[in-house]
């Protein structure tokens, strides 16, 4: 059957699972109603009804009813009745399907491709389904041919004995829909490069509502618009009872009592199994120049020093400061190629090879992650201490102009920087990556400490590149353990960039580029309490909201700490554009951060207040830890000191205001 829904019409398709067979309904029988459509499914055993009330222009709500004799579940299928032939759609489900998610570029197998390609591989397939609370917003969109249309699922239902999830789908060529009880098809997508047996939930009888949406727009950021609406509808934010000088005390202390390895000399990642065995052993050093290490750290030890005073100073004389750690990310210039070695220390020998070789992406070369990061961090913690009328070593200054200028001169004219660089030499190995934006970040700063034009040049025409793929919605090729997997971690630095450079020109270009940075952000930013499976955060052990965490990318399907480190960029936009949207979104990423941190120890079972995992699963993504006793668990046991070093540079600006 046909419906309309704003400025298109679209087949609507209605099936069931028997048996784990997906059966088609015959043509349903209609009830005459004035404003609406009431729409009866029946087949042997089972009975559907499907009530659609147009709402105003461009969305129709609907209530779907199961009514069955045996445990099943049903899809609503819907594609444009026309289209362009050999196109195909956009498709979007938050957090997992972006088109194709760069099947291109990645390497097939190691997380889910929407795809006809590579059909002898796992994880590639022309058709994806995942339980709705996998999703930031529980939607599945198409984007085709001047249009957004989109189609909303309440991610649970209650049904006997409790409630089932339901689900979200994306088929080729433009296929979308949700389904009342979920099935993941063609595999579950539990951890990356390790497809699991599909899962699924049923029931003989159970209700879902949702919206179906269909808007113009010539860009693909008129799915923005969707996700806003949906927020409105579920958004509810994270409690926490603790205040921000807590927080950062509770951190700095974990950081020197737990993470500081004194042996070494060195901040380490440190893990344990409890309840079996609850004391944390460090298991890896934190020697990285930039992300996951030291500049990700330095910058959110100097802040601290004003939130806690002497105490911060006390804490600190026990390990290394951030300071010390900008002196030897300062240190590691390497001239031949005029960038930092990746490494403060050697690993196996290397200056640059770090634990992320092991994915089997880069090797023997610089990454723009690692030395973005840093450089950017380096700036920003001179442009606080400026700020803040106190001193600093002029030799990080002097350093890191130099690593800029080297990556200017590299930069490709169309205002890309690369993806990684040669070692011994001046040149890009690979321009293929989102990776370089962190680079446009430190230019920004760069010409706000130098009011140098050729910083502010540099930095214009890298937004102005990247705002090209934040605006198509596939920002991909940033953290080098994800095989160049669209990703959420990249444009951060693009958030980060727009903000410095409107705060500093105040040209309106950088508000709206800000604005499509923050609205891809809330791609993968939670706006609603999902229900997750497993203790520490399962409802039943705690109050734990998933509203306001962000996942990273679709590779890694869980909640990370990263994505606080633009609270205060949200908060800026909100202000800047008067647009009350960006401060929610910003608040509940900061309520995100607070009460996660309160689950230690009490909830989590090890650590102390100030210990922070960087995975938290809202879903049935990468719930693989296990406690001693094999009991599952929805986080993991290991305290890896740069997500909460993210947490620390939120809740340390949030304290002072910046």
């Amino acid at each position: 059957m046909v419906i309309s829904v704003g400025v298109k019409q679209f087949k609507l398709s209605v099936c069931y699972n028997r048996e784990n067979v997906w059966i088609p309904f015959p043509e349903p029988q209609e009830a005459e109603k004035k404003d609406s459509r009431d729409l009866e499914y029946i087949d042997d055993g089972i009975r559907c009804r499907l009530m659609l009330t147009p709402e105003k222009e461009g969305v129709t709500g609907y209530r779907l009813v199961l009514d069955a004799d045996f445990p099943s579940a049903v899809r609503l299928m819907f594609s444009p009745e026309e289209r362009a032939e050999g196109s195909e759609a956009f498709h979007v489900i938050p957090c997992n399907i972006f088109g194709d998610n760069n099947a291109a570029e990645v390497t097939p197998g190691e997380m889910p491709l929407l795809t006809r390609l590579h059909p002898e591989v796992s994880y590639c397939s022309p058709f994806w389904e995942f339980r709705a609370d996998r999703a930031a917003m529980p939607l599945s969109a198409i984007l085709s041919d001047g249009f957004a249309a989109a189609v909303s699922v309440e991610p649970y239902s209650d049904a006997e004995g409790g409630y089932i999830h339901n689900g979200l789908f994306a088929g080729l060529p433009d296929t979308f829909g949700v389904s009342l009880g979920y099935t993941n098809d063609p595999c579950t997508m539990e951890l990356k490069r390790m497809p699991a047996p599909s899962t699924f939930e049923r029931a003989k009888a159970a209700g879902v509502s949702g919206k179906i949406y269909c808007l113009a727009c010539s860009k693909r950021t008129g799915l923005h618009q969707i996700i806003r609406a949906e927020y409105g509808l579920r958004h509810e934010r994270a409690v926490y009872g603790k205040t921000f000088k807590e927080a950062a005390e509770g951190l700095l202390k974990s950081f020197v009592e737990i993470n500081w390895n004194a042996k070494d000399g060195e901040y380490t990642n440190v893990k344990c199994c409890p309840p079996g065995d609850t004391v944390m052993k460090p298991w890896r050093n934190v020697m990285e120049i930039g992300w996951t290490g030291g500049g990700v750290l330095s910058y959110p030890l100097i802040l601290v020093r004003d939130v806690l005073g002497s105490r911060a100073d006390d804490l600190l004389s026990k390990a290394m400061s951030g300071e010390e750690m900008n002196d030897r990310i300062t240190s590691c210039y390497n001239e031949p190629s005029g960038m930092y070695l990746d490494l403060m220390s050697e690993l196996d020998g290397s200056r640059v090879n770090g634990w992320w070789t092991g994915f089997g992406l880069v090797k023997d070369c610089h990454c723009a992650y690692t030395n973005g990061s840093a450089l950017h961090y380096i700036f920003k913690s001179i442009h606080y201490l400026r700020g803040a009328g106190k001193p600093y070593p002029e030799k990080w200054l002097a350093t890191a102009l130099k690593v800029m200028d080297t990556v200017i001169e590299l930069q490709r004219e169309d205002g890309a920087f690369g993806y990684t660089y040669a070692v011994n030499r001046k040149e890009v190995l690979d321009w293929e990556g989102f990776a370089g934006c962190w680079f446009a970040a430190a230019a920004a700063y760069a010409y706000e400490l130098t009011g140098e034009q050729k910083y502010l040049a540099a930095a214009d025409r890298a937004v102005r590149y990247y705002h090209s793929f934040v605006e198509d919605l596939c920002c991909s090729g940033t953290p080098m353990d994800t095989w160049k997997s669209v990703d959420e971690e990249g444009n951060l630095a693009f958030i980060r960039v727009c903000r410095i450079l409107h705060e500093t020109t105040k040209e309106d270009l950088y508000l709206d580029f800000l604005k499509d940075g923050a609205d891809y952000e809330f791609l993968w930013r939670y706006g609603y309490r999902a229900r997750p499976m497993f203790v520490p955060i399962k409802a039943d052990c705690s109050g734990w909201n998933s509203c306001g965490g962000s996942v990273t990318s679709v590779s890694n399907p869980h909640i990370h700490p990263m994505g606080s480190i633009v609270n205060g960029d949200l908060l800026y936009l909100g202000k800047a554009s008067g647009d009350e949207y960006y401060t929610s979104r910003a608040l509940d990423g900061i309520a995100w951060i607070m009460q996660t941190l309160e689950l230690y120890p009490e909830k989590t079972g090890y650590g102390a207040y100030g210990v922070l995992s960087e995975r938290w699963c809202p879903s049935d993504g990468l719930t693989i830890e296990r406690f001693s006793d094999g009991k599952p668990y929805s986080s993991w046991f290991s305290y890896n000191l740069w997500a909460a070093a993210d947490a620390l540079e939120d809740v340390c600006e949030r304290y002072l205001g910046i």
